[in-house]
């Protein structure tokens, strides 16, 4: 069994770069109507086939709305959060082409956007897996002209460097996780900004602390929260979500700027501003539940000496 495993892993990367290759052929030629489509469907099959999306997704989903929603509710949500990540991958793809005029024809801006990343200011720019993140990177790109953001390299070079090549098409610069700190706070210091995704487990023995999400504690980076202080630059809390119509609507709600962050004791800045964010985040996805990656782990961490009751199946007892 576990030959066939390995054989079967094998098989997959080896046409996992080929398999891009052609997608991105294929999907920027498409119009728009047909990636949406494409989108809705493939979506669909992974709720249908995929019983451990399912599975994830519903753990989820009750931590976070236990009974205030029905399951009916509960599956409508997951099946929508995993055709908008279906969407998000092929809109990965059908960006890279004319992607000036498609942004400035697909992207809509909410009044204020614009002005927001307007000149060459140091700004930390968080955004999370909710609405279209890939999307909302390469146009802060566009915008500020001088973004950087970071990513963990995936196990497969050919499709990380087709994939590093689709995000860095709008003037993005994705660095590695590893070494990554020095060069983002010269970046911020240079008056760049950087884009950064929190709402991913960051275990506690690499630097992640515990703030509550939907009334249970998880571990994220502090990112945001340690480069702000340490280089005078703002936060900002930014999101494109998709509209009927086929076009994202960018929206940026929630804004921390410089002269607060500077205003806040340097040993709590850390845990404030992260803790902020993180509620940022619920704020936006209790309104929009459908748009976030549901079917993540993202509970997988117990603070040492809590009880593992009312976490998720998946959730690592503290000390594991």
């Amino acid at each position: 069994m576990a030959r066939k495993r390995t054989i079967g892993k094998r098989i997959r990367q080896a046409l996992e770069a080929p398999l891009m290759r052609l997608g991105l052929a294929v999907v920027p030629r498409l119009p728009r109507w047909a990636v949406r489509a494409l989108a809705r469907g493939l979506g669909t099959a992974a709720y249908v086939f995929s019983a451990r999306s399912r599975r994830l997704g519903r753990e989820n989903l009750d931590l976070a709305f236990g009974g205030t929603k029905t399951a009916a509710e509960k599956r409508r949500i997951l099946r929508r959060s995993l055709q908008n990540f279906s969407l998000v991958m092929l809109d990965l793809l059908w960006f890279t082409r004319d992607s000036a005029a498609r942004m400035e024809r697909w992207f809509v801006p909410a009044p204020g956007f614009r002005e927001t990343m307007a000149g060459r200011t140091a700004r930390v720019g968080v955004t999370g897996h909710f609405g279209n993140w890939e999307l909302i990177g390469r146009y802060w790109a566009l915008q500020c002209g001088s973004t950087m953001s970071v990513a963990m390299p995936l196990k497969n070079a050919a499709v990380d460097a087709l994939l590093q090549r689709m995000r860095e098409n709008t003037g993005q610069q994705v660095v590695p996780r590893e070494g990554a700190l020095k060069k983002l706070v010269r970046h911020l210091r240079a008056g760049g900004t950087v884009g950064l995704l929190l709402d991913q487990n960051t275990a506690p023995d690499e630097g992640g602390v515990f703030v509550e999400f939907f009334g249970k504690p998880v571990a994220v980076s502090p990112a945001a929260g340690l480069l702000a202080p340490m280089t005078g630059a703002s936060v900002l809390f930014g999101y494109a979500l998709p509209q009927p119509d086929g076009t994202y609507l960018g929206e940026m709600p929630h804004v921390i700027p410089a002269a607060e962050v500077a205003a806040l004791d340097r040993a709590d800045a850390a845990q404030d501003i992260t803790r902020r964010v993180t509620k940022f985040y619920e704020e936006a996805i209790r309104a929009r539940p459908e748009g976030w990656l549901w079917s993540y782990k993202r509970w997988r961490h117990i603070p040492a000496g809590m009880s593992p009751e009312g976490f998720p199946s998946y959730a690592n007892p503290p000390g594991d």
